[in-house]
């Protein structure tokens, strides 16, 4: 839960400093970008969220697992069932 929280917040501020980024540019330019603007916030947002979850996983990676395929493997190991339990499907041929 406090991993989802963490990176909930992070987008949002990602988004919030992605738009001032824009709109700086755009006060630079001295011009809006007119029907870019939405693949230049894109741009802009995607590079901020990759460079920054990828520093919270790697400051947080002795703290965090990394992703729920983890979690539930080491919480289940599952023992391998013996030949003699499996059950054989009626539509298979019978094996010789």
């Amino acid at each position: 839960m406090q991993q989802m929280l963490m990176y909930t917040v992070t987008a949002i501020v990602l988004y919030v400093v992605s738009d001032k980024i824009l709109v700086g540019l755009e006060k630079w330019r001295g011009k809006g970008f007119g029907s870019s603007r939405s693949i230049i916030f894109l741009m802009i947002i995607m590079i901020l969220s990759i460079v920054t979850f990828e520093g919270i996983q790697r400051i947080f990676s002795d703290v965090l697992p990394n992703g729920p395929a983890e979690t539930e493997q080491s919480e289940s190991i599952a023992e391998p069932v013996p030949e003699s339990e499996l059950v054989r499907s009626p539509a298979l041929p019978p094996i010789d």
